[in-house]
């Protein structure tokens, strides 16, 4: 049955390109007839997109990734004037064009979501860095957890662990949050009527590990409130040692659980992540010199 249904896959996929083929001789007739040259390359760039959605074709131009990038955010949701005043969550472009995928409904194939999010990321880059996108978008992926929102309050976190602050490029931010001592989570809430309230966030979130709970090691550090509020970030810190200077919560197995309680629903908000977390294989983290 399965050789079957193959068959009949490939027979329908082959008469499919031949429907094209057809269609595009056609449209050519008509460009010679009446001058429809620009119907024709439409024509083309869609039926392009069709079989790349698809697997059939492996890549897209400069300019069919550009006309992708103006049909689906461009001329659809915001100007050039929003793209470059963006105010990237840590995770960068991927973040941003996921949640719109995923959560507000954009029709977006995944293929054509990492064909944007390149794009994005070269044209408007959050920070540079040396770490090549591919593994950067592997890292951000293994590192970054986000909800479906509730009350219009989405939530975005980011396990700021040594690596994810290698990968984009900003060490320093790194070495000042303490991330040897601490382990670091950056916690992004997100609007799109209204503004985002003041929640005290240290007072509504825990971490759990191997079934303890471990409250935060001090209070919630806002660290970006957009104008139009719509946005706010924090960073919230847990240290792995106790008072004492023993190692209490250093995870190196096992998973943990970022629980945020009361947060526009009376359901947790729970996060969570495998340890420990599986950098891509071609990534290698150099401690800096001394």
């Amino acid at each position: 049955m399965n050789l079957l249904m193959k068959k009949i896959f490939k027979g329908l996929i082959l008469l499919i390109l031949v429907g094209l083929a057809t269609l595009f001789g056609l449209m050519a007739a008509y460009s010679q007839i009446s001058g429809g040259k620009e119907d024709l390359q439409r024509l083309k760039e869609y039926a392009k997109l069709f079989l790349y959605n698809r697997g059939f074709v492996q890549s897209l131009s400069p300019e069919e990734t550009y006309r992708l990038y103006q049909q689906k955010c461009y001329r659809r949701c915001h100007g050039e004037a929003a793209m470059i005043t963006a105010i990237l969550p840590p995770a960068g472009w991927m973040q941003i064009v996921e949640r719109m995928r995923v959560q507000q409904g954009v029709a977006m194939t995944g293929k054509e979501a990492e064909v944007i999010i390149h794009y994005m990321d070269l044209k408007y880059p959050s920070r540079k860095s040396s770490i090549p996108y591919a593994i950067r978008r592997k890292i951000n992926k293994l590192l970054w957890r986000n909800d479906v929102g509730y009350g219009d309050v989405y939530a975005d976190i980011n396990f700021g662990t040594k690596v994810y602050f290698d990968a984009i490029n900003a060490r320093s931010l790194g070495h000042e949050y303490e991330v040897r001592d601490y382990l670091i989570f950056i916690i992004s809430l997100t609007v799109h009527e209204g503004k985002v309230k003041h929640y005290p966030m240290d007072k509504m979130t825990f971490l759990r590990v191997d079934g303890k709970e471990y409250p935060p090691a001090d209070d919630w550090q806002l660290r970006l409130e957009t104008a139009d509020g719509h946005h706010v970030e924090g960073l919230l810190r847990f240290s792995k040692k106790d008072v004492n200077g023993k190692e209490v919560l250093q995870p190196d197995t096992g998973s943990m659980e970022l629980v945020i309680k009361n947060l526009e629903t009376v359901k947790d908000r729970i996060y969570h992540w495998d340890l420990p977390i599986p950098y891509p294989e071609e990534y290698e983290y150099k401690e800096e010199e001394k």
